[in-house]
């Protein structure tokens, strides 16, 4: 059966006196034709229409509200789509094509989908999201009106300060925050417009949730218009949209002025042509400082007062409308000017460039009439006047089918207009597609410099609600409540935490935005997990990592820390982020999966760093048993585990028993004890890794931090003699330097190091030496492991107890050899051995360039790809055991089939 086949069989019947309730004139309903003609026409296909169904409800609660009776309500936009999924989505676009087709508008505003008293959707047809999320919705808009903690917002405004030095040869006085979700984009740019004047607009697609709401009719303004593959029409356009959107802040700010008189007033120049004294300069800079950050308070309360998760206030809705209805009207008269047919890109920027310079500098010149804000004359940073700022921008993104441009890169070109004037706009998103700069852009051939886009801002909120983690003031029950992990890290779970102290809601969300969305882990979803819990990098030098890595940030909370346009840089890291480890960990526990075996299969392994010595294959195996006796603990705080119950998880049972019963390698006076009565009552908390990267780090003064954010912590590259610590602590004590102790790990993938024991490796964890204890610390016992995962050989093993004045030292310190890679040295690794041992030999191998990882090409086989890698191998000479060195042949190749006529001849090199 083919779309338009299908019935139209409205749910519930309307009833004649609910239709009598709703009547609008003809005149409305023209109206409504005028507008809705711009969302629904025959070039579209049903997924532009799907796009603006969230327009489409907006137009008709406009209409309903302003001509039904009392009786008759439109739904709200929650409900408008849950309706339209009971009612089927395919049926009702067929419903909407055929009111265009029958001209039948009238009975489009009396259709039961949009109608409350009509339709009374059971909650049982709701998503169960509309159950889960119904606190978190309510939280959600008290956490936005709560105050505001850090200086992200003030590192903002520096940040466009200095964009806006005219020093700089912008393309476009704009830039783009990127970053992960519920890392504070938004609400930082709704702190700065108390005081920058902020016109804030949301292009959220209505088919995603979040807050603040959505623009849904500026969005599909924007975003639609009858002929998508017209560019000119469309610049034509952006221009009337930018020319209107100036004009009509400017409108309302004089308004603002006008109804409010508590504005500061300025002092009046009688002589412009006088440049006054610089005392009075910086006086009259205060005061319109001063006015300017008034005039801001009081436009965005005007925006944003009133606004719920549903939808805007009917100021900001009205002041939508007239930017939309100036637009309309501007265009309808630059198209009626002569000349203005005239199908050209240079005609209409020519045309109606002046018309936006004049309206910018409008705008600027009643904020700051003498421009005291501006920059010198030799350049430096800009006070912003005013900032116009486009939430989900990406909804711009989309590209017309066989064209390189799109409403973001006209739009663009169209604000470079305002390139001189102290007017900036900032393209908000969790998208990480970020843009090119086009070589083929009109607009580079109208100046005649070098100019270029100003790089992404990629600076968000980040601890800014954690508390306070002071020495000696808080204890290991503390930091493992889920009051103090949600604070940590992104504002997004600690701000909800605040307005909903509910774990269960909180940790719904945090797993659905680790998915993705999804409600079952996707390959991507996996990746996430483990990046969170186990701090992954990624290798940018093989294939498609920096593409791994963008679809990490924009749907699956990895953030981003720089970027340039373009992707030329791009540096990502997976966050301290306790709580999100947290979620992994349940995540990952309740689908029975198993970590090191999710890394070792996914289709993006040979996109992951997996460091130079093992240390991710031991961080799992460390991972495997911390989550192994969080399991099995019975009546203890929750999240941290005992180091006796670790050490029982991480080793074999002999192994273990040997363990609990020995005695010290090195002790001080006093401290020869065995190693069940040493760390008697000691826990550990750990749940993710913490990659450091300043070696002084590692010393108790900093160690007890790291209790404070449950955090393993891996070693930068050659740290001194360890690789891994497992901080320790007394729970009964406070957390400070003089209850804080560690485990010290040291891994060796090397097969140099086997099963008999080297004591210079244990003499270089001398925890002095590495800097763990200095000379005035009260030093408390420490356990030191080597980890020699490349012995063939495997087994635990025990250095032998000298009981002599040469062992007697400064520290306490119990050794624990570990060799090769088995069951016989870690506990219950015997399933997942094989996928321990790809892990390994991965951080054995080259730059994954030599084996060709950088390809995507399907059609390689698998003889050429490994011709072309001993091709590419033999650039390093002797750089490998194989495949090309010195010590090779140098006419050796990969033999190939030949006939029998011919196996008896030698082949030439």
């Amino acid at each position: 059966m083919e779309v338009d086949d299908i019935s139209i069989t409205p749910l519930v019947s309307t009833s004649q006196s609910q239709r009598s309730n709703l009547d609008p004139p003809d005149e409305a309903i023209q109206q409504v034709f005028r507008r809705l003609e711009w969302f629904i026409t025959p070039d579209h296909d049903d997924e532009n229409i799907r796009k603006n169904l969230g327009a489409i409800w907006f137009i008709v609660k406009n209409t309903v509200s302003r001509h039904a009776g009392s009786k008759t309500e439109v739904v709200d936009e929650i409900n408008f789509e849950a309706n339209v999924r009971h009612y089927g989505e395919k049926k009702f676009i067929t419903l909407l094509r055929d009111v265009v087709r029958r001209k039948s508008w009238r009975d489009l505003l009396c259709d039961e989908v949009f109608l409350k008293p009509v339709l009374a959707v059971s909650s049982s047809s709701l998503p169960e999201y509309f159950y889960d999320s119904g606190l978190l919705i309510h939280a959600t808009v008290q956490a936005w009106s709560s105050t505001f903690r850090g200086n992200a917002a003030d590192v903002l405004l520096m940040t466009i300060s200095t964009y806006l030095d005219r020093r700089r040869a912008a393309y476009a006085r704009e830039a783009s925050i990127l970053n992960s979700s519920g890392t504070g984009k938004s609400r930082t740019v709704d702190e700065l417009a108390k005081t920058v004047i902020t016109v804030p607009m949301c292009l959220r697609d209505a088919r995603s949730r979040g807050f603040p709401p959505p623009d849904a009719a500026l969005r599909s303004w924007l975003t639609l218009f009858p002929n998508v593959h017209d560019r000119v029409a469309l610049t034509r356009r952006l221009h009337a949209f930018v020319y209107s959107l100036l004009t009509v802040t400017y409108n309302q700010l004089v308004a603002i002025e006008s109804r409010w008189h508590g504005t500061t007033a300025l002092p009046i120049r009688s002589d412009r042509d006088v440049i006054p004294p610089q005392d009075e300069q910086n006086n009259e800079a205060f005061l319109v400082k001063k006015r300017h950050k008034e005039l801001a308070i009081a436009f965005r309360e005007q925006m944003t007062t009133g606004q719920s998760f549903r939808g805007t206030n009917s100021y900001r809705q009205a002041f939508f409308e007239d930017i939309i209805s100036t637009a309309t009207e501007f265009t309808r008269k630059s198209m009626e000017s002569p000349g203005e047919k005239d199908n050209s890109l240079w005609l209409v920027y020519r045309c109606e460039r002046q018309s936006i310079a004049e309206a910018g500098n409008r705008l600027s010149r009643f904020i700051d009439p003498n421009q005291v804000l501006g920059s010198p004359s030799n350049g430096g940073p800009r006070h912003p006047l005013v900032i116009f700022a486009f939430d989900e921008f990406h909804t711009l993104m989309d590209t017309p089918r066989g064209q390189t441009w799109s409403v973001y890169s006209e739009l663009r070109w169209v604000l470079s207009e305002l390139v001189y004037e102290p007017i900036f706009s900032l393209f908000i998103s969790t998208s990480g597609q970020f843009h090119q700069f086009s070589q083929s852009d009109p607009s580079l051939y109208l100046t005649n410099f070098e100019t270029s886009p100003l790089q992404p801002i990629t600076e968000i909120s980040f601890d800014d609600l954690a508390y306070p983690a002071e020495e000696h003031h808080v204890k290991l029950s503390d930091v493992v409540d889920i009051k103090w992990i949600s604070h940590l890290g992104r504002p997004l779970f600690g701000s909800l935490y605040d307005a909903l102290p509910e774990e269960h809601e909180i940790m719904h969300l945090a797993k659905q935005k680790l998915l993705g969305g999804q409600i079952e882990p996707t390959e991507a979803g996996t990746l996430a997990c483990l990046s969170v819990r186990f701090a992954l990098e990624f290798d940018f030098a093989i294939g498609d990592a920096r593409r791994v890595a963008r679809d990490q940030i924009e749907y699956h909370m990895r953030l981003c820390v720089a970027a340039t346009t373009g992707l030329e840089t791009l540096v990502t890291v997976a966050g301290s982020e306790p709580f999100l480890a947290e979620a992994a960990y349940q995540l990952q526990d309740l689908s029975k999966t198993n970590p090191v075996r999710d890394l070792a299969c996914h289709r993006d392994l040979n996109y992951v760093d997996h460091g130079l010595r093992g240390e991710l294959v031991a961080a799992f195996l460390i991972m495997q048993a911390r989550d192994a006796s969080l399991v099995k603990q019975v009546a203890s705080p929750k999240r941290s585990i005992t180091v006796t119950d670790f050490m029982k998880a991480f080793l074999p049972a002999p192994a273990y028993e040997k363990l609990k019963n020995a005695w010290p390698t090195h002790w001080c006076p006093a401290e020869n004890k065995q190693f069940k009565d040493a760390f008697r009552g000691y826990r550990m908390w750990f749940n993710h890794v913490i990659r450091i990267r300043n070696y002084d780090l590692i010393n108790i003064k900093s160690l007890w931090k790291f209790i404070t954010r449950g955090a393993m912590v891996m070693c930068a590259d050659n740290q001194r003699g360890v690789d891994i610590i497992l901080p320790i602590c007394d729970p009964d004590r406070n957390l400070s330097r003089d209850n804080v102790t560690a485990i010290l790990i040291q891994v060796k993938n090397d097969k140099y190091f086997q099963h008999r024991i080297d004591k210079t490796l244990f003499d270089a964890m001398d925890p002095y030496r590495v800097g763990l204890f200095n000379g005035e610390d009260s030093a408390l016992p420490v356990v030191r492991m080597v980890l020699a995962l490349a012995s063939d050989q495997a087994g635990v093993f025990f250095p032998p107890v000298v009981e002599d004045v040469h062992h007697c030292g400064r520290f306490t310190a119990y050794d624990v050899w570990c060799a090769g890679l088995s069951g016989d040295t870690f506990k219950d690794v015997d399933d997942d051995i094989d996928s321990y041992r790809t892990l390994l030999e991965h951080s054995l191998q080259p730059n994954g360039a030599y084996h060709l990882e950088e390809t995507t090409d399907l059609y390689l086989d698998q003889d050429t790809r490994e011709a072309k890698g001993l091709r590419r191998r033999r650039l390093e000479s002797l750089a490998f055991s194989e495949d090309g060195g010195q010590d090779n042949d140098s006419t050796k190749s990969r033999p190939r089939k030949r006939s029998k006529k011919m196996k008896k001849k030698r082949r030439v090199g």
